[in-house]
């Protein structure tokens, strides 16, 4: 059964279609209506964790533009109404829901879901309607190599997710890496990319292990990683899979000298769940950090967008949402400079985009891009954080701008 849940973000709607008891023109309630976004999000899955924190990312940008009184479309303020569904995390129901998105329910652009897997699902069914849909937790290659015109992504790309990590575990010493991998199109893009770069750097790539993404016991692949007696253990998967693959070292009792994992430690809940003992000393590439040095008029600094997050949810957040953010965030500009919600013009706003936001430095790709790629992001460079013994993110690489040295694991029967 598909779970739809609808929020309109819009305060004292009943305004806008009474005044004094008769309808307003249809004209005008075109001119203010508010522009309908659609979005679906895992809700349920084996995404479900990240689909949270994604969601809660486009919350946070809804919020900002209606406290404002709304995104201003050519002198006129217009508050931002969405439209979620939950994508169950299977790309069968992404098609579906996007279909429903733009033929019945009428939304004028798309927010997209976590996973490239999913968000390439989605983007097939946008570029088919021309709807722009961004990429607000989607970093595969993959995804813009597709020369799609109608999606965007403000994140770093895979191939730029493990190079700081191996440049600083190489100047540790470390001479050869093992990785396993999801059978997905993000982590195996970042198999294929860490694989090269390693190898490039002069490091030893000693066994890849591919499990799949809704795997419920990784003893068999990890024991054959043990056996390669690699120095550094490289996991690419959900924040499950880390999780699972976290307790998977500490039941057959091995400590590798040095873990990096693509997702997992980034999430608030992989902490909560292991505990910070278990956690400590793992690494994660991450897109983003509550740096005061980032910033922009809508959001204030990082740090600032940090404690609105942690105030309206409790928690802290991952780079996820702030990822989101920054997705509705481009939304919100590039229709303020083309003064329309038309799609063509708003494309050619967001293709000619340069900004310095909280989120980090965001210029979109476009035809004849010497990447190669469409929409994408391609030059906002990627931060290294490990875990600390209270759970903790501390930037570890790159080396220039790390606030503390790499330290290597500490077995199991020390924690």
């Amino acid at each position: 059964m598909i779970r739809l849940l609808r929020i309109v973000t819009t305060a004292a709607l009943a305004g806008s279609f009474l005044t004094s008891g008769f309808a307003q023109p249809a004209a005008s309630n075109a001119a203010t209506a508010p522009i309908k976004v659609g979005a679906a999000v895992s809700d349920t899955g084996k995404f479900a964790i990240e689909g949270l924190s994604t969601k809660r990312g486009y919350e946070m940008w809804v919020d900002q533009v209606n406290a404002r009184g709304g995104i201003d479309v050519a002198g006129t303020k217009r508050k931002v109404e969405v439209i979620y569904y939950d994508d169950q995390s299977e790309p069968e129901t992404t098609v579906k829901l996007i279909q429903r998105l733009i033929s019945q329910d009428k939304v004028d652009f798309l927010l997209g879901p976590y996973s490239s897997g999913l968000t390439i699902a989605a983007s097939s069914i946008a570029a088919k309607y021309k709807k722009i849909m961004f990429a607000g937790a989607a970093a595969g290659n993959s995804v813009f190599d597709h020369r799609n015109e109608y999606v965007f992504s403000p994140l770093s790309l895979t191939t730029a997710y493990t190079p700081s990590g191996l440049d600083a575990l190489k100047a540790k010493g470390v001479k050869s890496i093992a990785v396993m991998h999801t059978d997905d199109a993000p982590m195996t893009d970042i198999r294929n990319a860490t694989v090269k770069y390693a190898e490039s750097i002069g490091l030893k790539v000693v066994s890849i292990q591919t499990v799949p993404t809704d795997a419920a016991d990784l003893t068999g692949a990890m024991r054959q990683i043990q056996a390669a007696r690699p120095d550094a253990f490289v996991e690419a998967g959900s924040t499950l899979i880390g999780m699972l693959a976290t307790r998977t070292m500490r039941d057959i009792g091995w400590t590798p000298t040095y873990v990096l994992m693509i997702q997992a430690p980034t999430e608030v809940v992989f902490v909560k769940q292991l505990g910070a003992a278990t956690a400590q000393d793992i690494m994660a590439p991450t897109q983003w950090v509550p740096n005061d040095k980032l910033k922009d008029a809508y959001f204030g600094t990082a740090q600032d967008y940090f404690n609105a997050f942690v105030k309206k949810y409790g928690s802290s957040p991952s780079y996820l949402p702030a990822g989101a953010s920054a997705a509705g965030l481009s939304l919100q500009l590039a229709i303020e400079k083309a003064g329309s919600i038309d799609t063509d013009k708003v494309r050619q706003a967001l293709l000619g985009l340069k900004m310095d936001t909280f989120y980090g430095p965001i210029a979109y790709t476009g035809p004849g891009d010497p990447s190669g790629l469409m929409g994408a992001n391609v030059h906002r460079p990627m931060l290294t954080v490990q875990l600390d013994a209270s759970g903790n993110q501390v930037v570890v690489a790159p080396l220039a701008v790390a606030q503390a040295p790499i330290r290597p694991m500490k077995p199991w029967n020390a924690r």
